[in-house]
């Protein structure tokens, strides 16, 4: 059953009240609730950081899309909305779904906000999406596949909703090639997000747009995505001996080259890391 945020007015603890032990598909899964407990945890301070608002890079995933405005959307793991809003205005009309109400809210204000009335936001669980089989010209994600248990099951429902001929995108970091490095940003990644679960090289990015049977029409990687430690670590609320060791071993990759995200000071000192991240271009081609 689908959960329309709509104008509910949601209390600091709604998430959990109103929706945290809703199950799908009778269900309840413990990382959906770690999840949400996270997002909820750090909506307002997510919604607001560069990494999720720079208007360039969210213009940059849109373009990647190549809409012609009369396309149906679905934007999965939509958080506060912000490229649902972004595709609504490409778009004929857009979806945004995702675990966690106190995202959704935002995204919902904000849309109202700016009279964008052809998008709308749903609570839902992306490993099993509550759409009926080829209904959507473009299936989307931003910052979202680290954070699942099973991606390849995320990608199969995206390709399934998709109709075809159309096309999924995916925008996500992607990690080192090499194990025992990726392991090493897990490690601290984990540390930082409960809601972590793992990055994925490049190469397992295309094995899962293989796997779902999508053709890889584009892959494009950047670098210019640079998260300042200390605030990226409060946008979390790390607990500080969490936060203490997550600072040690990026001082170490630093100095050693640990992980390949190259962390870095500026000139006053502070700390930041380079997050690669990934745009792939999917086609369902039958």
């Amino acid at each position: 059953m689908l959960r329309r945020v709509g104008k509910l007015a949601l209390p600091k603890r709604a998430a959990k009240l109103s929706i945290g032990r809703q199950s799908f598909g009778g269900k309840v899964s413990n990382h959906n609730e770690v999840v949400r407990d996270s997002f909820t945890t750090q909506a307002k301070a997510f919604a607001s950081n560069p990494w999720v608002t720079n208007e360039e890079r969210i213009s940059r995933l849109v373009a990647s899309a190549r809409l012609k405005g009369n396309e149906r959307v679905l934007d999965i793991a939509t958080g506060p909305g912000y490229i649902a809003e972004a595709f609504a205005k490409a778009a004929r009309e857009v979806i945004g779904v995702d675990l966690t109400a106190a995202m959704l809210a935002i995204g919902e204000e904000r849309a109202k906000e700016r009279g964008i009335s052809n998008v709308s936001f749903r609570i839902a669980d992306v490993q099993k999406l509550p759409f009926e089989d080829e209904q959507f010209d473009l299936v989307v994600s931003r910052l979202a596949l680290h954070h699942m248990q099973e991606p390849g099951r995320v990608v199969r429902e995206m390709a399934r909703v998709c109709r075809i001929g159309a096309t999924v995108l995916v925008e996500d970091i992607y990690s080192s090639e090499h194990a025992e490095r990726a392991k090493y940003q897990d490690h601290w990644e984990k540390l930082r997000d409960p809601s972590h679960v793992r990055v994925l090289p490049l190469s397992e990015h295309l094995q899962l747009f293989r796997e779902a049977g999508l053709e890889t029409d584009g892959v494009k990687t950047f670098d210019d995505l640079c998260p300042e430690v200390e605030r990226w670590l409060a946008t979390t609320q790390a607990p500080p001996e969490r936060a203490d060791e997550v600072r040690r071993l990026l001082e170490d990759d630093r100095q050693n080259d640990l992980s390949g995200t190259r962390p870095f000071q500026d000139a006053t000192g502070r700390l930041y890391f380079h997050a690669r991240t990934a745009i792939l271009t999917g086609r369902r081609f039958r």
